[in-house]
This record gives structure tokens, sequence and C-alpha cells, in this order.
């Protein structure tokens, strides 16, 4: 395989168009332009270096995570389902994701014809888009359900079940996952704005709840805490608001990783910004899904016990 050097890229372009000209109806130009670019290649290559460790680790810690919540029944609350499935869509990311994009990042360096990998392009960009939409739909039925159990932890924990809140969960899965094929029968001028509109609102309900919740946590606080004849409120309150705060951490920390996407996204695509900085914002993002388990269990000391007895 020939790498040309950055200062010979004008003349990797021409070769690239002139060698590939029936690829330009399958990938785009800022792609084929950046085949055996020296730079590209030897950013993809600590793509792939960064990825596959953190992968692995997505996958064993999130693992780790759900088998603990379903082994332990002191950790069978509803929340901790909607935690289950957040933990669920980091480990596919590490499973799937991850792999996927390197693949991709890697054999357009190595296919003789890189129309041979429209299919693997289209996944990568199929999958972080319904992953992360799921992550999104998931942190804002978090952010409704820490709502309700901070300003009315009793009437929480009488009508939000765990049976209700799987079934919930089950069907947000399967909407989204329909929803996300809809990509490939939507013409894209109607799905892409449909796809933004969901996103914001999503994004919108987190911030919205999250407002609502902190306001709610210091209106009720003083009166909670003085009602002593009340312990079983007192004791539900507080513990619905540590785990508010856990849950605000994670999606702050969740949506903080996605703005070099944002940035990056809004650049004109070039083979720089379209082949090297975007690979590493989206690996940015892929990154919280390891990190994710290990700011659970370190905020978390209910989950830090279970792991002990569990393993």
């Amino acid at each position: 395989m020939l790498i040309n050097k950055t200062g010979g890229l004008n003349n990797t372009v021409n070769n690239t168009v002139l060698n590939h000209d029936s690829s330009e109806l399958c990938l785009p130009s800022w792609i084929l332009n950046a085949v055996n670019v020296q730079s590209v290649y030897i950013s993809d290559t600590g793509i792939m270096v960064v990825n596959i460790p953190f992968a692995i680790f997505a996958v064993i810690a999130n693992l780790v995570v759900i088998v603990t919540i379903i082994r332990s029944p002191s950790l069978h609350r509803p929340v901790n389902v909607l935690l289950c499935s957040l933990a669920a869509s980091d480990c596919l990311t590490g499973l799937v994701l991850q792999p996927v994009y390197v693949a991709w990042r890697f054999l357009l360096h190595q296919s003789q014809d890189p129309c041979k990998l429209v299919y693997l392009y289209q996944a990568s960009r199929f999958l972080p888009q319904m992953l992360l939409g799921f992550t999104f739909v998931n942190l804002a039925i978090t952010s409704v359900e820490r709502w309700y159990a901070v300003s009315s932890p009793l009437e929480h924990s009488a009508k939000v079940t765990l049976r209700g809140m799987v079934k919930i969960i089950v069907g947000v899965w399967v909407i989204w996952f329909i929803y996300s094929l809809m990509e490939f029968i939507v013409p894209v001028g109607i799905y892409q704005p449909l796809e933004s509109m969901v996103l914001i609102s999503a994004v919108a309900i987190q911030i919205g709840g999250h407002v609502l919740t902190f306001c709610a946590i210091r209106s009720n606080n003083k009166k909670i805490v003085s009602a002593t004849h009340n312990s079983q409120q007192t004791i539900l309150f507080r513990r619905e608001e540590k785990v508010f705060k856990n849950m605000t951490f994670y999606t702050v920390a969740t949506l903080l990783t996605l703005i070099p996407v944002v940035v990056v996204l809004n650049l004109e695509r070039t083979i720089i910004s379209g082949n090297i900085l975007l690979p590493w914002a989206v690996t940015c993002s892929q990154l919280i899904s390891s990190f994710n388990p290990a700011i659970q269990i370190q905020r978390n000391a209910a989950l830090r016990e279970a792991l002990k007895m569990a393993f």
C-alpha cells in the first residue's frame, strides 16, 4: 500500500478522483480524496489504537453494572432500570459501534475500491445516531422520572413500579430502533430535520426536567426536613435527591463530550475536517461509554456495595 506524504496532497487528490470515479456515487468526495493521504492514515491509526482498548473496557464495565443490578434485589428500583438501559446502550457502543467505526476508518486505506465499503460507511453513521438518540431519549425520561420522584416521593414510590418502568424502556428501545430505520426509507430532506427536532426536544426535556427538579428540591427541602412526623417521606426525599445529583452528573458528562462533534459538524467538509477532526470528535463522544460505568460506581454507594457482594 502506498501512502503519499502530506506535501503531495494535490497529486493524491487527483489520482484518487481518477481511480475512483465510479465510487463517487457511493461515498462523498471528501472521503475519497483522503484515501492514501499520510496524515489521515496516521490519524486513523491513532483512532484504532485509542478505540480498541476503550471498547473492551466499555463492554466489560457496563456488563458488570448490568449484572450487578440484576443480581442485587436491593437495587431493583425503577430508576435503576433506567441506569441499566443507559449501561446497555454504552455496552453496545463498545461491542458494536466502536469496532464498526474502527473497521471503517482502517479499511478505507486498505480497499482497492472504496465503493465496496459503502455499507460499512452507512453503518458507521447509522449506529451512532441510533445509540446517541436512544441515550438522549433515555436521559429525557430519567429527568422527568427524577422530577416526579423528588417533587412527590411518596406518590412516586407508590405509582412508579419496576415492571412498569421495564415496559416503558423496552417500548422506547423498539420505537427508537424503528424510527432510526426511517433514515433508509424517508427522503433525507424530511428525515434530517425530523431527527434534529427529536434530538433537540429530548435535550430540551432533559434541561427542563433538571431545572424543575432543582426547583422542587429547593422548595420542598425545608418543608420535608421539618416534617419529623413523616420520617418515611424524609428518607425517600433524601434518597431521590442523591440519585438526581448522580444522574445530573451523568447527563452533563454525556452532553459535554458531544460539543466537539457539534463544532466539527458545522465546519465545511474537507480532508482535514472530515477525516481527521471529525473521527477524533466522534471518538471523544464514544469514550464516554467507558467512563460512565466508572462514574456510576464511584458516585453510587449502593451500587458499590452490591458490586462487592455480587463479585
